[in-house]
């Protein structure tokens, strides 16, 4: 067989795994402060329906409710459920390993990505 058909071959086969690398769905936490200075984990759950929620600490009671859609490596987010802003944001998102980095490209809530504009969770 043609070594450029084969390799072709093995890309195509292959290119599904790449575009799973990038895909939000599962179980993500993110240290947060709260009221007192103390680090609290957000915990994340993404599910592959288009749907997040988000708990804060220990406390199993959903805080936040939204929906997301996702164009590449571009997620729409908008929480529609427990949160004091419910405007969209635009993040470019990048999996590696059981880190997801979230950078804003806009955001109609000013506080929901930080000052640096950067959310960096682990798969939890």
């Amino acid at each position: 067989m043609n070594p450029f058909l084969r390799f072709l071959i093995l890309a195509l086969l292959l290119s599904p795994l790449s575009l799973m690398a990038q895909s939000p769905v599962g179980s993500w936490k993110l240290p947060v402060p709260d009221g007192n200075g103390n680090m609290v984990d957000l915990k994340v759950e993404i599910s592959d329906q288009g749907t997040y929620t988000i708990n804060v600490g220990d406390d199993p009671t959903t805080a936040t409710k939204g929906k997301y859609t996702m164009d590449g490596s571009k997620m729409t987010i908008q929480d529609l459920e427990g949160a004091d802003c419910t405007g969209v944001g635009v993040y470019t998102i990048k999996v590696e390993g059981d880190t997801m980095t979230m950078t804003k490209v806009s955001d109609a809530c000013t506080d929901r990505s930080g000052p640096e504009g950067v959310m960096v969770l682990k798969k939890a």
